[in-house]
């Protein structure tokens, strides 16, 4: 039994030292978005509902702390919501159904992105904040302007 147990080690460990392909991911878009999307009242409705949230909430303080490591400003407003950047990325999911099989965190980049630009990156003349893009959703009449047009 010993013996197969260390056959079964050499044949395995060699295993750890093949490459895995550098545009590798954990999670997928259609993960997310099969993870949102679960059912309200289905048994796993609570799990895959906090999965959803915490997944692009995860990924958008990554993107954050990446800018402030590099000394930029975050480009989403100070009081955007959970709801809000769930919905922007549920949306950008939805219409692009053939990006889902790329890398979850890459959706949620360009969901957000897409919504609240950035401003550009040229040290010219300050530019005047205009406030959060409009993504076609209603709006809850409250005007979002923030430093450096977050």
């Amino acid at each position: 039994m010993k013996s197969v147990k260390l056959a079964c080690v050499f044949l395995i460990a060699p295993l750890g030292l093949f490459p895995v392909a550098a545009n590798a991911s954990f999670y997928t878009g259609d993960d997310l978005y099969a993870a949102c999307m679960t059912e309200r009242g289905s048994n796993t409705y609570v799990e895959k509902s906090y999965e959803c949230i915490a997944y692009i909430t995860g990924a958008v303080d990554a993107f954050n702390t990446t800018r402030k490591t590099n000394k930029l400003d975050s480009c989403l407003p100070a009081d955007v919501t959970i709801g809000q950047l769930k919905e922007v990325t549920m949306d950008y999911l939805a219409r692009n159904p053939n990006d889902r099989k790329g890398s979850a965190s890459e959706q949620v980049f360009k969901a957000t992105r897409k919504a609240w630009p950035c401003a550009s990156s040229t040290k010219s003349a300050p530019q005047k904040s205009t406030g959060k893009k409009s993504t076609g959703k209603k709006s809850t009449g409250k005007k979002t302007t923030t430093k450096n047009n977050r």
